[in-house]
């Protein structure tokens, strides 16, 4: 079990990522998830206030109602392309003191910066999902993929997400395959976008759902592309 940090919020080929940097480790997880857990996550580590609270704010004040806290959160397990969590309820009331649930990576950590509980990863998720920091910036600079969702879930099969994950690591990390014969992977079938087109595109998702404190965040950042 690493402890870990949340670095940032980073924008990839994936979409947004929760970038989790394991202490004495040189490589960084990304973990991809959508623009509104990315918002939920990254107004709290860039100390913003936001209007009306979020999901994980609700959640935090039941906790804290209940006389509850945040022990830790664990992110356990990958497979399926998908990651794992667990998060550790710590109260009285509870059988032992502790109540383990299972929950999304994106909503643990979303509670963790918000209670600033440790996280940890285990070390075979490290292991097999790690990759060099560099490797985001390179993929931030090529091109960007998006979907109307703006989710990877929202396109792929468990499956294909897997594959997909692989390819990116093939191609923008330091894991190089053996090489073998050419063949159609998952991230050769999706379409990529340059960076203002995925903003547009979010944007446009958020006005479309009336969050427009995510469609305000995301104006601003168009505004500051270049040439915009």
């Amino acid at each position: 079990m690493l402890p870990a940090t949340v670095r940032e919020i980073a924008v990839t080929p994936m979409g947004f990522a929760a970038v989790v940097k394991p202490e004495f480790k040189e490589k960084i997880i990304p973990i991809f998830i959508g623009p509104s857990e990315a918002y939920a996550i990254s107004t709290v580590l860039q100390n913003e206030k936001m209007e009306r609270p979020v999901g994980a704010d609700l959640m935090r004040a039941l906790i804290e109602s209940s006389g509850a806290g945040l022990g830790k959160i664990f992110i356990n397990d990958f497979h399926g392309g998908t990651f794992f969590a667990r998060v550790f309820i710590t109260g009285k009331q509870f059988e032992g003191g502790i109540l383990e649930l299972d929950a999304r990576p994106s909503d643990a950590i979303a509670l963790a910066v918000r209670f600033r509980s440790p996280i940890y990863v285990a070390e075979h998720v490290y292991d097999r999902t790690a990759i060099d920091p560099v490797t985001l910036r390179e993929a931030d600079a090529d091109a960007i993929r998006a979907s109307q969702e703006s989710s990877v879930d929202d396109i792929l099969t468990a499956d294909e997400r897997e594959e997909f994950f692989e390819a990116i690591l093939e191609e923008f990390g330091e894991k190089k395959k053996v090489p073998k014969e050419k063949k159609e992977t998952t991230l050769e079938k999706v379409k990529f976008f340059s960076r203002t087109e995925v903003l547009q595109q979010m944007l446009k998702t958020a006005l479309d759902r009336e969050k427009y404190e995510e469609a305000a965040r995301l104006r601003d950042e168009l505004r500051s592309e270049p040439n915009n």
